[in-house]
Parts: C-alpha cells; structure tokens; sequence
C-alpha cells in the first residue's frame, strides 16, 4: 500500500487533501477498520475489487464514490491491485458547491446519482483522463472547483466560524461554547451544521478532538496516557470508548495490529 498526497494551489479554502493511494500484489488481500476523519470527499477508483463493509451491509466501490461524513468505523477491503485517487473536502465544501444537505450522505458511500448530474460528469471526466500524470489531474480538478460558483449566506458563514474554533481548540468544547459565537440558538445551531457538515457540532467535536490525540500519537509518540489527559478526557475509560467508538477495536488491539493506511494519514 503506497499513499501520495499533492499539493493544493489554488484551493486551500475548498480542500484538505488530494490523494493517490496504490495496492501492490504483495500487500492483499488489504482490510481494515477505517476510523472517521471529520471530513467528506470523492473517491474515484480504477479498478474493481474494493469494497466497504458498513454494520452487516457490504458495498462494493466503483468508479466515482461520494464519501460522506463517519461517525462511526467501517471495515475497507481491497482484494485485487489497483489504485484510488482522491479528494477530501474542508467540512462546509461539499454543501458550499452542491447547496446538498450534506447528512443524506452520513456513514455512506454514495453514486453521483445522488447529486446534480453535469456536477459529477464533470468530476468522472477528468478523474478518467489522468494519462498517469496525477500533478496534472489534481491541477485539473483545482480548475474544475474553482469553476462552480460557491452557495455563502450567513449560516455557512457561522458555521465556517464555529469550524474555525474547534479546530483552534483542537475539539476540546461544548456546544455552549460554540454558542457564544454565533447569532443562533442551540437547536438551529444542531440543524445547520448537520446540513452544511454532515454531522452533529457535539459529534464533529468528539471525532475533531480524537483525530488531533491520534495525529500528535503517530507524529511524536508521546505517551498514550499523557495524551488521554492532554485532551481533556475525564479518565482513561471515557478514552477507551471514543477509542472503540472511533476504531471498533480496543487500544489494546489496535496498537498490535497494523493499521497502515491509518497511520500514514494521521501523519500527514
């Protein structure tokens, strides 16, 4: 498993990552439990043999996929080579060049059909017309997304704002806290990010807060139990079930297995 990020030149306000991610004879079958990232994006895949396994529903991916917002893990299965690029989204993008509530792809995997369909088409046409020269097809799709015109109006507004602060406390708030800098009650603040993110503010937080605990784990290997403390967990058991939440596998059984895919992108 080989997994490439590129460069965003034009679209930082639109995109977290461009991505190519290749699997090589000697690395299948690849399976693993994929944890959610707080992010959604499209996927478009080259070859067959990839599949995603959500609760006791298993999917097989093709082609151009809509990858929603993960609240939960899912187990991802490649059993033939081949290769995948992809884009992940900043959380309010997908809604932004769509005008799409976004939480009707939540913990899915969905075909373009469910979005406008010269919006897609465009998207399949240039994900198909790479010519193996991904600086150019990743190039090409920044020009295709600053093509759309942007849906901005005061509740995407707020919520970029409320986006802003979870990040710069790294997930560590309330939805208290998150009131206090936007001009609405907790209800439509609930309704409005769910539309525009795909997730609850309390969910996106936990997921945000998780996310940041792992990265700065994988980069720096601080101790596991300093980390729990560092981000503001009650205790080590209010972390084990984030941890079984999020992974579907105990710190225990995750750290003796190898999550490859996982730790590359938490390391990015």
């Amino acid at each position: 498993m080989n997994l490439t990020y590129y460069d965003i030149e034009k679209t930082g306000h639109l995109v977290d990552e461009f991505y190519h991610i290749s699997y090589s004879e000697n690395a299948l079958p690849f399976n693993i439990v994929m944890m959610p990232f707080g992010f959604s994006g499209f996927t478009f895949i080259y070859n067959n043999g990839q599949k995603a396994k959500i609760g006791k529903k298993e999917n097989e991916l093709k082609k151009l996929v809509i990858n929603g917002q993960f609240y939960k893990s899912y187990n991802f299965l490649v059993e033939e080579v081949g290769y995948s690029c992809g884009i992940n989204f900043k959380p309010t993008a997908l809604h932004k060049l769509t005008n799409l509530d976004i939480s009707k792809f939540t913990n899915k995997h969905s075909t373009p059909e469910l979005m406008n369909n010269d919006f897609s088409t465009k998207f399949q046409v240039i994900f198909n017309s790479h010519n193996n020269d991904f600086d150019s097809l990743f190039n090409n799709l920044e020009s295709l997304l600053l093509s759309f015109p942007l849906i901005e109006n005061k509740n995407t507004k707020a919520i970029d704002n409320v986006i802003e602060l979870i990040h710069k406390e790294q997930g560590m708030l309330s939805v208290k806290d998150l009131l206090a800098v936007i001009p609405f009650g907790q209800k439509t603040l609930e309704t409005q990010f769910k539309k525009i993110v795909g997730l609850t503010p309390s969910k996106y937080m936990r997921i945000y807060r998780f996310k940041k605990l792992m990265e700065k784990y994988e980069k720096n290997k601080i101790e596991l139990k300093d980390l729990v403390y560092m981000y503001d967990y009650y205790d080590e058991s209010h972390f084990a079930k984030d941890f079984k939440s999020f992974t579907s596998k105990s710190p225990k059984e995750y750290f003796k297995k190898d999550f490859t895919l996982i730790k590359e992108a938490l390391k990015n």
